[in-house]
């Protein structure tokens, strides 16, 4: 199935079309976002038919969907400190 399609079929089904089952590893702030955000990039491709746009979104979201599904991970990208060794490079006034 196509991706616009696949779309469609987002609205037109009961259930999440099996390409789209990676929306279940969302968390649930990201689900909101996410189906709030998939009509607004909708639209956009009915106004200009840059199917590019649409799927660069959704590789966006399938990889903000595996960082939600892996907690350990999610946690240390999250982190306000990191453990490393870096130093922040600051300019010679």
């Amino acid at each position: 199935m196509m991706l616009l399609e696949q779309t469609q079929a987002l609205w037109e089904q009961d259930e999440l079309p099996l390409e789209f089952k990676w929306i279940e590893k969302l968390s649930p702030r990201n689900q909101r976002i996410f189906f709030a955000d998939v009509q607004y990039q909708w639209g956009r491709y009915c106004a200009t038919k840059n199917s590019v746009g649409l799927t660069e979104f959704f590789e966006d979201w399938m990889a903000t969907a595996e960082v939600d599904a892996e907690t350990a991970h999610s946690a240390f990208l999250l982190a306000e400190k990191s453990e490393d060794d870096y130093e922040e490079w600051a300019a010679a006034s």
